[in-house]
């Protein structure tokens, strides 16, 4: 899809809650295209469970996939974004902010990420590098396997939230958004 705009792509296949796969992705990108000026940390995964019935295992993939896995790739990625400045965006989740039943684990790693994105911009900011978190609620996609409504119209999309990395991108140099929040405009009564 990316090559029949005219863009180049390429796929890294590994395990994002190993440190060496972190370390692989971006050294094949920076390998790729000479460098690297964009991080998106999108990858997430949740559990429906409550707190008490939540196991090691699952806390563990929860917390390695939405918060450990973005500090390493971010940490691997900052040499190469200071360079030539660069932009990380963290795509997190309004579950950072607002509680959910039977999803504590989810919640902690999206307010833990927020927190640590909001963090790094006032490290790195001054090297031109912009961290921006984008916190959407209720997206059109099969998290957490949950069982859904038949109408997910009113939900948001997948490409709402890649239009809006993309709109980021496109800002001057000299603005920078720390954080975008995305609602459905028009959410299902309850």
């Amino acid at each position: 899809e990316i090559e029949t705009v005219g863009g180049r792509g390429v796929a890294f296949a590994g395990d994002l809650r190993s440190p060496s796969a972190c370390n692989a992705a971006v050294a094949t990108a920076v390998e790729c295209f000479g460098g690297l000026q964009i991080l998106v940390n999108n990858a997430g995964v949740g559990v429906h469970a409550n707190l008490g019935d939540t196991t090691d295992e699952d806390w563990e993939t929860i917390l390695g996939t939405n918060l450990t896995a973005p500090f390493r790739l971010t940490r691997a990625a900052l040499p190469h974004l200071a360079r030539r400045g660069g932009h990380v965006v963290m795509v997190s989740s309004l579950a950072g902010k607002n509680p959910i039943a039977g999803l504590a684990a989810y919640c902690a790693s999206k307010a833990a990420l927020d927190q640590l994105a909001a963090c790094l911009m006032l490290e790195v900011r001054h090297q031109g590098v912009k961290i921006t978190t984008i916190a959407p609620g209720s997206v059109d996609t099969a998290f957490g396997g949950a069982p859904r409504s038949a109408d997910t119209s009113w939900m948001l999309t997948a490409e709402d939230v890649a239009r809006t990395v993309v709109d980021l991108l496109r800002m001057r140099d000299g603005a920078h958004s720390s954080r975008v929040e995305m609602r459905p405009a028009k959410p299902q009564k309850r």
